[in-house]
Formats: C-alpha cells, structure tokens, sequence
C-alpha cells in the first residue's frame, strides 16, 4: 500500500491512498527545514518504479516561481528540487506532474530556514558550585535552555531564559547550584522556527595522587619534614589539571578522617583543622584553583572499627578536583569552607 508523506506547516500528515494514486510510482517529501546554503525548501522525488515526463511547478506567495524538467527516472532513484530562500519562514505552493498520471497533485506549505546564530560557553565559564555558566551568543536566538541531569540520568534542573525581552540576552546564567551532583550539562539556544545549537559536557571528578601528610598528637600545624608531600600535591594537581582542560571552573577538595580515638566531637574538630592548614598551604603555594576543605572526622570510616581504635588507615585525607562539592560515603555531607 503507497501511501504520499506530506509536511505541512511543520507537521507530518498522511495523504488518503487516493491521493497517492494520482502520482503512481512517485513518493513526495516536502522539505519545510531547512538550514539555508545547500539546504534549501522544496521537494524530493523517489520513484519506486519508472517514471517518466515529470514535471514539478514550485511558487512562493512572494513572487519566484521555478519550473523544474525530468525526462525520467529510474526506480529507486531520488530526485530533490529547491528554491534559495532567505532565513525565516516562507510559504509555497507546488504542483507535481507525471506523465500517464493525472490530475497533477498539488501542495501548499510554509518552509523555514535557520537564521545563523552561534552559541559558545567560553573556557572557563562553568561554575557549577556557584550555579554560573557564562554563555557567548552571535545572531538572534530565541531562547536558551539549560540542563543539569544528575548521575543517574535523573533531571536535576531546567531553566529558560527568554533573549528577546527587554533586559536583553544574558551573558552569564545563573541558577541555584542543585544539592546532587551533576552527570551532564547541556546549554541549548533555539531561533524563534525552533533551529538550535547545543553545547554539551559532563563535569568532572578526579582524585589526586598523594602521599599521607602527617600531624603531631592533636595538632594541625604543617611539619617542615611533612612539606616535601605537600608539594607532590600541588604538581599533580597541576598536571591533573593540564589533562582535564579549561572548560570547567574546578576546584580541589581537601577533605580530612581521623579514626576513633578521642572523642566525636574532638576528632570532628581536629580533621577541619587539618584539612584547612593543608589547603592553605597549597593556597600559599602558587595552587592555580580555588580549593576547598572540610573535616569529617571519625563520620566516614575507610575501616569500620570500635570506638577507641587506633587505625592508621582512617586517619587520612582526600584530594579530589571537581566542578562542584564531591558527595558520595566519603563525603557525607556538604558544608565545604573555600579559601
């Protein structure tokens, strides 16, 4: 059963089997969007059999009219015929003629084609703990979307934000930072015929190589003996950061463990102390990024033990790059202090 596909005023209808009839072998597309250069409005022709002596007659209500001539094709073949318009939107009226087949079909629909327009989110621009994503647009887009979607493809957050308003487009979008963390951004501009340009990235987390700091008995000073560690740190952060590009506003992320030796509330206190003198010394010495600690004391355990049990491997801390506050069991809770 033939059936002729037509789009009409951007939506897909379905001719009666009459109708298709009156084209025999011939399927009819209409192109109604189009992206303008070698993308233009107008027909394409397949022929699933032979035909012959066609003739396709395309008018817009503005004035050109053009006359197109096939003397043939072949089955299998695919013709497609056009007419250069300007971006915007169009109206058209055409008439397909085959020979042995009458009457001729014809056809009347409205073709839009992209006006150009540009969207780019500059280096650096991203920063997701924040909630701001600095935008660069060229041309006349409508409106931008933006996207957040968490790690389990779960939407975290959309927002619109309308460029043909009287505050004008913005140039950075803001929006509160969600509380889970992100898997994907995406930031879409569309024109007003609904053409769109996309830029897409999923932040990143990255933990940095490193070598245990230690601290005297219930203190938080760095140890001259203790520097050389720190300084490890700081270059594989910076080679960390080499590899991960621009395109991101990271931070690093000093999170500090005791064990459960001393009282909650003490260690508690002791791993802030801890992971703040760290950070600061990474500050101090040339870190390129904001970085960011907190404490977590005895509250994340890489050893579950009793109360009272000297662990080594959960006196420790993390050195972790990311877009936004790292979360997960290391990490329990957010709460992080920048410097």
């Amino acid at each position: 059963m033939k059936r002729l596909l037509l789009a009409w005023a951007g939506v897909l209808c379905i001719v009666p089997d009459a109708r298709a009839g009156v084209l025999g072998p011939l399927d009819v597309t209409v192109h109604h969007r189009c992206l303008g250069g070698d993308d233009q409005p107008g027909l394409s022709l397949h022929a699933e059999a032979p035909v012959r002596g066609i003739t396709v007659t395309l008018e817009r209500v503005d004035g050109p009219r053009k006359v197109f001539r096939i003397p043939a094709m072949k089955a299998g073949e695919t013709r497609r015929v056009g007419m250069p318009q300007e971006p915007g939107r169009q109206y058209y009226r055409a008439i397909v003629e085959a020979a042995g087949h009458q009457p001729p079909y014809e056809v009347a629909f409205s073709a839009a084609v992209a006006r150009p327009f540009r969207l780019e989110v500059p280096p650096e621009g991203v920063d997701l703990a924040l909630g701001r994503i600095a935008v660069r647009l060229q041309g006349d887009p409508e409106r931008v979307t933006l996207t957040l979607t968490g790690l389990d493809g779960q939407e975290l957050l959309r927002k619109h934000w309308r460029l043909d308003l009287p505050m004008g487009r913005p140039d950075t979008l803001t929006f509160d930072p969600p509380k889970d963390p992100v898997g994907r951004v995406e930031v879409v501009a569309e024109d007003p015929e609904g053409f769109r340009q996309a830029v897409e990235f999923s932040p990143v987390v990255m933990e940095v190589p490193h070598d245990e700091v230690l601290f005297e008995f219930g203190k938080a000073d760095i140890l001259p003996e203790e520097e050389p560690k720190l300084a490890r740190v700081l270059e594989e952060t910076h080679r960390v950061l080499a590899t991960l590009g621009t395109q991101l506003r990271l931070r690093l992320y000093v999170a500090g463990y005791t064990d459960t030796v001393g009282s909650r509330e003490f260690n508690q206190s002791l791993s802030g102390a801890r992971a703040a003198a760290t950070a600061l010394w990474l500050k101090a010495h040339g870190l390129k990024v904001p970085v960011c600690s907190q404490g977590f004391g005895e509250d994340a355990l890489a050893v579950p033990t009793p109360d009272e049990t000297p662990e080594p491997r959960n006196r420790r801390s993390l050195f972790v790059l990311a877009a936004q506050g790292p979360s997960g069991a290391a990490f329990p809770r957010g709460g992080w202090v920048c410097h």
